[in-house]
């Protein structure tokens, strides 16, 4: 019931500010099921050009990586008290530290197996392998707003703790994922859709 009301008002809402009677297109993913949602929202996330994903497990542990489909990835990646440096382009991956000089990089191949755990976190695919719709058909949908921008928030409680986790998605035809949170599993955020074109290897690359 309280869905349903949160509903009528956002379509008030919408009637009021835009002069229109209809509620139709206010929620695009009003006809989807949860299962829906996220099955798509993560399709669709892993088929963007480029996005930027931040957060993670704990504040020892987190990275704030920009990716870009076919080209590679950039940003940092925090492991206990070291931050890493990654650029991920072409057929090399370089990373550097606060311990070495600002001008110089450790360079690999990327199709070194020991760097192989630490690139899969720039693949989409494999960063959002475990996220999955099994389990989750009873969360409640609601429509919200995220970061300034119309969203759906898929909330539900995990059976084995009791521990709140939701799921925010954009408010579009074609889903995106915006938010994956539960307290115990981590944070992790997603912005920047498309706004990154390319990766440049470092200056000294």
């Amino acid at each position: 019931m309280a869905l349903l009301r949160q509903l009528v008002l956002a379509c008030l809402a919408v009637a009021l500010t835009a002069g229109i009677t209809g509620c139709g297109s206010s929620d695009p993913l009003a006809a989807d099921s949860v299962t829906t949602i996220i099955t798509e929202a993560k399709a669709n996330t892993i088929a963007a050009q480029s996005f930027t994903v931040s957060g993670g497990p704990a504040a020892s542990l987190s990275v704030d990586l920009t990716i870009v489909r076919g080209r590679g990835c950039t940003g940092t990646i925090v492991q206990g008290t070291t931050t890493w440096k990654l650029i991920w382009t072409g057929q090399t991956v370089y990373a550097h530290t606060a311990r070495m000089p600002a001008n110089e990089w450790m360079r690999a191949a990327s199709s070194t197996s020991d760097i192989q755990g630490l690139i899969d976190l720039c693949k989409p695919g494999s960063l959002l392998a475990p996220l999955s719709a099994s389990g989750l058909s009873s969360a409640v949908r609601t429509v919200t707003t995220y970061d300034g921008q119309p969203a759906v928030a898929l909330n539900w409680t995990d059976p084995r703790n009791g521990q709140p986790g939701s799921i925010v998605v954009t408010d579009t035809q074609t889903p995106v994922l915006l938010n994956i949170s539960q307290p115990g599993s981590g944070n992790l955020t997603f912005t920047g859709y498309g706004s990154t074109t390319t990766i440049a290897p470092p200056a000294a690359g």
